[in-house]
């Protein structure tokens, strides 16, 4: 069986592709305490000097999706609930994903399935640039219609199940703010605060490899999947701002690219191995409400990713849709005076 997909784990970079980032935007000669002076303080405000620490649980619905004629599977893991920390300062912002086994919490092995995941991502916004990278593994899934294949299964029992599915996935993407006015970072990491409504146009490029690996030990055959996809998408982002602590976002962004998938058969008796690629389009949206003040900010969203693309010439495709809910708090807590000092002589 082929498992050819998109999975949303929002997930991000070695620290070393951040730093490609960072040395990029300071050979353009754009010194970031110069773009500190040029923000409209009537729309934004800015919080330097401090730590903001952001936990947030994550609530996933991701879906695999393969379609050929009438065959149908749809592929889940078992991440009910996502513990992401968030820690930023200045436009340096970097988090990890945990996925929880304390009481209560994806507690369902034996019915779906045990999945493991680790992930971490980073980002950084300087100017009207912003950029993020990110990693993400993923092991076990389980099939979410398990119904289509065992007629007789009910609420209850057991899904069909593959425990050794692998997901690995690198991320990059770069973008640009139109709008000066416009804050993403206080919607993203709470390291600005929006003080006034603002909306603008986002163009940005997203690069993603990931690798789908099947190595069930007893398939007569498994796949495993290497894939490479480029989008070039222009999105609209808009925050409106309720007496400055309190806000709503929402953004959209389509996006139009093509995909390369070269896929290995590993069969008992023999292999082989074909090549795919093919135009790839994507729509990605979010919305959130949140409140966000000098010392203390909260806030939930909505987000949504789909993505579908075909399988080379054939009439079959994948159909990808992902959909979660984020419930985030968060301090922002004085910086020691020796990293803002260094700070300072390092982009002064």
């Amino acid at each position: 069986m082929q498992y050819l997909a998109r999975l949303h784990l929002n997930l991000s970079t070695p620290t070393a592709i951040l730093a490609v980032f960072l040395c990029a935007f300071k050979a353009s000669g754009q010194d970031t305490l110069q773009v500190k002076k040029s923000v409209d303080s009537s729309y934004i405000e800015r919080f330097d000097d401090f730590f903001i620490v952001k936990p947030s649980i994550t609530t996933t619905a991701e879906a695999l999706v393969a379609k050929t004629g009438n065959f149908n599977i749809v592929l889940q893991p078992n991440t009910s609930e996502i513990l992401r920390t968030y820690f930023n300062y200045h436009f340096i912002s970097f988090y990890v994903d945990y996925l929880p086994r304390f009481a209560g919490a994806n507690k369902d092995d034996n019915e779906k399935g045990k999945t493991k995941l680790f992930g971490l991502g980073a980002s950084t916004n300087i100017g009207q640039w912003f950029a993020s990278a990110g990693l993400s593994k993923t092991q076990g899934y389980y099939v979410e219609n398990t119904v289509d294949f065992r007629p007789d299964w009910r609420d209850g029992d057991a899904y069909l199940q593959v425990p050794d599915l692998y997901f690995t996935s690198y991320d990059l993407a770069l973008g640009y703010n139109t709008n000066k006015k416009l804050s993403l970072l206080a919607t993203s990491s709470q390291t600005e605060r929006q003080l006034k409504s603002a909306g603008g146009f986002l163009p940005k490029i997203s690069l993603r490899y990931y690798i789908i690996d099947d190595r069930t030990a007893t398939a007569t055959s498994n796949e495993k999947s290497n894939n490479v996809q480029a989008l070039l998408g222009a999105g609209y982002q808009y925050t409106f701002v309720l007496k400055k602590t309190l806000y709503l976002v929402g953004a959209f962004t389509p996006s139009f690219g093509y995909i390369h998938t070269k896929v290995n058969n590993r069969g008992k008796q023999n292999s082989f191995s074909f090549t795919q690629r093919g135009p790839i389009y994507q729509w990605d949206g979010k919305l959130g409400l949140g409140y966000n003040s000098h010392t203390f900010f909260a806030g939930s969203s909505i987000n949504a990713v789909s993505a579908k693309y075909s399988q080379g010439l054939t009439s079959a495709e994948n159909q990808n849709t992902d959909l979660f809910f984020e419930l985030f708090v968060g301090f922002r807590l004085k910086a020691p005076r020796f990293i803002s000092k260094n700070y300072k002589k390092i982009f002064n």
